[in-house]
């Protein structure tokens, strides 16, 4: 056997096992998912103000046109509590995908808005990362109001999109996920 064959037999394993891996990996994630309750559901959920959330939200979404938003980045910091408020956001991120993905087990037409909050959930991710950034940089009073407001716009889009879910499928557990978000 050449270099080159074992070579290639290496590389070939190594790319099964990262399949494999990743296989394994998802296939655990989803074996959570779907013997986690709704009482787990809703206890993981992180409380935050939800006026203040929509307050900050609308003043992004109605301000849409423009580049300028309403609100002052102290405001934003107050309502939002800072960096901490930031991240309890984040936190709520991933429960609300695990609210669809919940819904999705009896309605697979849920796996549409699953998808869309995982991808709301990744931008959210990023603009907390910038602002984690320009914290470390010295640069967070200038950076805050931006990407924090539309942090907050978008999850406070995803919460809409969660609850409009679960009325389309008519969903009895509606009136508690509407006290709990």
């Amino acid at each position: 056997m050449t270099l080159r064959s074992l070579l290639f037999i290496v590389l070939v394993g190594l790319v099964f096992a990262v399949l494999m891996g990743v296989a394994v990996r998802y296939l655990l994630r989803s074996r959570r998912s779907s013997q986690t309750t709704w009482e787990e559901l809703l206890g993981r959920l992180v409380h935050l103000d939800r006026e203040k959330i929509a307050a900050i939200a609308m003043d992004a979404i109605d301000d849409s046109q423009h580049e300028t938003f309403l609100l002052e980045p102290d405001a934003i910091w107050t309502m939002l509590g800072g960096m901490d408020g930031l991240e309890r956001l984040e936190k709520n991120c991933q429960v609300l995908i695990d609210l669809a993905t919940y819904v999705q087990r009896w309605h697979p037409e849920a796996l549409v808005v699953a998808e869309q909050l995982r991808l709301n959930a990744r931008e959210i991710e990023w603009h907390v990362g910038r602002l984690k950034g320009a914290a470390q940089a010295g640069n967070l009073q200038t950076a805050f109001a931006s990407y924090a407001q539309r942090a907050v716009a978008t999850y406070y889009l995803m919460t809409r999109h969660v609850l409009e879910l679960y009325e389309q499928v008519s969903f009895p557990e509606l009136a508690e996920l509407k006290q709990a978000i």
